[in-house]
């Protein structure tokens, strides 16, 4: 052992360069270890399953590896390699025609069995669990692994590894796997999943324990996964209480397509579409998706009916981008070649969203193989996630159910909006086809310079093409500058005020742009259409999404504001960032434009001091929330208070990047910014570094340490915290 300890000592440093490059960055806690230190550590862990089988005995036996990033071999009791390895397994199985796991374990794990290494870094591992006699070898099963490595004592934490085995030990049959909902999806807020400790990385492992087995004796609450996501997720859930979920609009957070991702073909729905809505920019009607069917033999994809215009053909499944021609309620029919048979259809939608930047509530993360189930299998246990109100034992608020068997006769996949069908009681209220949209597009801005009054020439279009202003109750235009840092803004209304100007129109400014300003400065523009009636008891503001347009007032290079964060970032959380009364929108530039540095809660506070409304400074305390020391509250419209103290960020705080951009948080902060106002903090106004710094860090003792490094020449922050400094933003929050 001793030979082979020094022969992967030498293999360590040889290779060191190698993982550092493949592996690490600059937001790794690992990059910044010495080159002695990487070369002996090596963090990380990766298991690899060899062979798995059931012997006549019936206890499972598995072999399986361990290894660094580097593809050593790494000792499981952390004699001979830093770090012990601990390794749990879980084996379930889903019988023939049914679609559940049921687990193999009393204690849905088994950790405690029989180890005999067969060489460095090399196992077997005996189960303490005994198959039944019966176990069924034409069933689903499923083998996940969950190892964790643990290297606190060299200050690096836990390093995990989720490894997930599907198989069928006859290898007759179907294999199914219950792939609904994806990791890659929960991850868009989650950054990453880590429940129970942070080792249950994957939600194919989560599935293992959380089962329909898996019930509370004494609540007789079901923990089966969808039961207890729901719950959370809804705030219905005893052991987490009330959460800030953060799907926007908070009054529409029941989008399940939020987290069941789609957007492919499932054996259920064979031909999509997407994206469905599909983007129709240009006021003519049109619009490109990318039709997609799963078939097994030859197929055709028909437009309108099943003999209607050939789309596509294929020999099973295929995929084929459309021209700017889809029309709104456009289907497309997927045909067996040979019979004629059509075998489902399609149809696609059009929107005006994702004109003006990314759609809202637009599908992201990955979708699962059977992401359509939340449609097509609606049960008692899932519903109930959500609604707590109903017993449906006792038949309060829904009639009486012993099974899941009646669901479907009533709650169809889908049907019309807001009816009783799955999708049509789910329906978002700013996703209905019954909402033609608002685009506005600015094609320019004319009259801009210094002491001028701008005029904006702009289209006003909805789905179907030219949208009469007469429809609209807003319409406002912004002027705000300069680009730099915003520290002036105005906004005025359009209607009534703007002119026919050709096909489009035309809006002219009261006010002026000051006489002294310099560079570039910014048009933005929100609207909407008030009280459209989605149904009997329901109507609903049709909003557009927020569009701004920088020029120069100077006749100097128009420059648009430093992007910092991209607003499809915070929609993969968010799902649809609609704020103050769903005006606003845009966080790449139009948020901003009112969110100046100066910006406090002023107008509309009752009492105590001002608050900092600044947009970096606001949106760093609002997800730091609860790891605050002194809290954030603010005033909003009509003096509602908003306290933001108690809200957990889901993600991982130290990851720069979940909101930023990539390079844009480092120091020093771009020339030009400005100092923030803020009354409400020992330091006022804070200069750009430490008003970002700050409005996290906000305790006394970093409060002394940023003015004891500032002075009347400036902040001296990238002394210590510059990029490739001994203190770097991205080092002192590497993770």
């Amino acid at each position: 052992m001793s030979v082979a300890l020094l022969m992967s000592t030498s293999n360590l440093v040889f290779a060191k360069s190698e993982a550092r490059s493949d592996g690490f960055t600059k937001s790794d806690k690992e990059f910044y270890l010495s080159e002695e230190l990487l070369s002996f550590i090596r963090p990380g862990v990766e298991f690899e399953l060899v062979d798995f089988v059931i012997p006549e005995d019936n206890q499972p036996l598995a072999t399986f590896t361990l290894k660094d990033p580097g593809g050593l071999p790494l000792d499981r009791e952390g004699i001979f390699t830093p770090g012990p390895v601990d390794v749990r397994m879980m084996l379930t199985y889903i019988p023939p025609g049914e679609e559940n796991k049921i687990s193999y374990h009393d204690r849905l794990r088994d950790r405690d069995g029989e180890y005999t290494q067969l060489g460095p870094g090399s196992y077997t591992y005996k189960f303490t669990t005994v198959l039944p006699d019966d176990w069924d070898m034409d069933a689903s099963h499923t083998l996940a692994v969950v190892a964790t490595r643990d290297l606190r004592e060299f200050d690096l934490g836990r390093y995990y590894d989720n490894d997930v085995m599907n198989y069928i030990p006859s290898g007759e049959g179907e294999l199914f796997v219950r792939d609904i909902t994806t990791t890659a999806t929960c991850n868009r807020c989650h950054d990453p999943l880590g429940e129970h400790g942070g080792r249950y990385q994957d939600v194919q492992v989560c599935q293992q324990c959380h089962n329909p087995g898996l019930v509370n004796d004494e609540s007789g609450l079901s923990y089966t996964l969808s039961a207890v996501t729901h719950r959370v997720h809804s705030s219905n859930e005893p052991e987490t209480g009330e959460i800030h979920y953060p799907v926007l609009p908070d009054d529409q957070w029941w989008d399940c397509e939020v987290c069941h991702t789609g957007g492919t073909p499932t054996a259920d729905y064979p031909i999509v579409t997407n994206p469905n809505p599909a983007p129709t920019c240009d006021g003519r009607g049109g619009g490109m998706t990318t039709v997609s069917w799963m078939a097994d033999d030859p197929a055709l994809v028909r437009i309108g009916s099943a003999d209607g215009k050939i789309f596509a053909s294929s020999g099973g499944s295929g995929s084929q981008e459309t021209g700017n021609w889809v029309t709104d309620g456009m289907s497309f029919v997927l045909v067996d070649t040979d019979t004629g048979t059509m075998m489902d259809n399609t149809e696609a939608r059009l929107s005006v969203f994702g004109c003006a930047g990314n759609a809202p509530g637009a599908f992201a993360g990955e979708a699962g193989a059977v992401h359509t189930h939340w449609l097509t299998r609606p049960s008692r246990v899932a519903c109930a996630g959500c609604h707590v109100d109903v017993d449906f034992e006792g038949g309060t608020n829904h009639p009486a159910q012993s099974d899941d068997d009646g669901c479907g006769l009533c709650h169809a996949p889908t049907g019309d909006e807001f009816d009783l069908s799955v999708q049509g009681a789910h329906t978002i209220p700013y996703k209905s086809t019954a909402l033609a949209g608002v685009l506005v597009t600015i094609k320019e801005v004319r009259g801009g310079m210094a002491g001028q009054s701008p005029m904006v020439i702009f289209s006003l279009t909805d789905r179907d093409g030219r949208l009469d202003p007469a429809a609209l109750n807003r319409l406002r235009f912004s002027l705000s500058g300069p680009n730099a840092d915003f520290d002036f803004y105005e906004q005025e209304d359009a209607l009534g005020k703007m002119v026919p100007f050709g096909n489009d129109w035309a809006f002219t400014f009261a006010t002026r742009v000051p006489g002294n300003a310099t560079g570039s400065w910014t048009i933005g523009v929100e609207g909407r259409i008030s009280s459209v009636e989605l149904t009997e008891d329901l109507s609903i503001n049709d909003q557009m999404q927020n569009v701004t347009m920088p020029f120069s007032v100077d006749g100097s290079a128009v420059a648009a504001r430093r992007d910092i964060v991209d607003d499809s970032t915070c929609e993969g959380c968010h799902s649809n960032l609609s704020l103050h009364g769903e005006n606003r929108h845009d966080a790449d530039a139009y948020c901003q434009t009112c969110h100046m540095p100066g910006a406090t809660d002023e107008a509309v506070r009752l009492e105590g001091n001002d608050e900092s409304i600044h947009f970096k400074y606001m949106v760093h305390r609002i997800h730091m929330g609860a790891e605050l020391e002194n809290g954030y509250v603010v005033y909003g419209y009509r003096s509602s208070i908003h306290d933001y103290s108690d809200v957990h960020y889901p993600g991982d705080l130290r990851n720069c990047e979940g909101c930023h951009n990539e390079g844009t948080y480092n120091l020093p902060i771009a020339e030009g910014a400005l100092p923030t106002f803020s009354p409400n903090t020992v330091i006022n106004p804070m200069l750009p570094e430490t008003a970002a710094c700050l409005s996290c860090h906000d305790s006394d003792v970093a409060a002394i340490h940023a003015d004891s490094n500032t002075g009347s020449l400036g902040e001296a922050c990238s002394v210590c915290h510059g990029e490739g400094k001994t203190y770097s933003v991205e080092r002192v929050h590497a993770r």
